[in-house]
């Protein structure tokens, strides 16, 4: 049986709206929500020519951090249980795999993230997410002030 919700989180106000929908979510389920933050991979013959792999990790740590952190926020004032994980890798490509593996009820991704692209109604993620994902994915939309 299929269960819990993953959110894919990088602290952009659309994760942030996506986290609040996930959360609503979770209360009807009595499931636990998993919120994920997938950092890009450094890992190239050049890096590593002149990058250390710990400081390459230090830094996607520090990165995973901060980008998580508002998330955290939000998900202890609203007392339901979840997990954080970073993961490292491509986001769309990940978040599948993600899901696969824990056999989740959906994916809950906000429309847009922190993008230099603007312009299009969903970001590359949001949109690789709905292509390749097994489960159902929810996209939600930056509510306007």
């Amino acid at each position: 049986m299929r269960q819990n919700i993953i959110v894919p989180f990088d602290g952009s106000d659309s994760a942030q709206e996506a986290l609040r929908v996930a959360i609503e979510m979770a209360e009807k389920f009595k499931e636990s929500i998993i919120l994920i933050n997938v950092q890009p991979s450094f890992t190239t013959p050049h890096t590593t020519l002149f990058f250390k792999d710990s400081d390459m990790k230090e830094y996607q740590q520090i990165q995973y951090e901060e980008a998580i952190a508002p998330g955290l926020r939000i998900l202890e004032e609203a007392n339901i249980p979840f997990e954080a994980e970073l993961i490292i890798g491509y986001p769309k490509d990940e978040i599948c795999k993600e899901a696969d593996k824990r056999n989740i009820r959906c994916i809950v991704i906000g429309s847009r993230g922190h993008s230099l692209f603007v312009g299009s109604v969903l970001g590359s993620v949001s949109q690789g997410v709905l292509y390749r994902a097994k489960c159902p994915v929810m996209v939600v939309p930056i509510q306007p002030n």
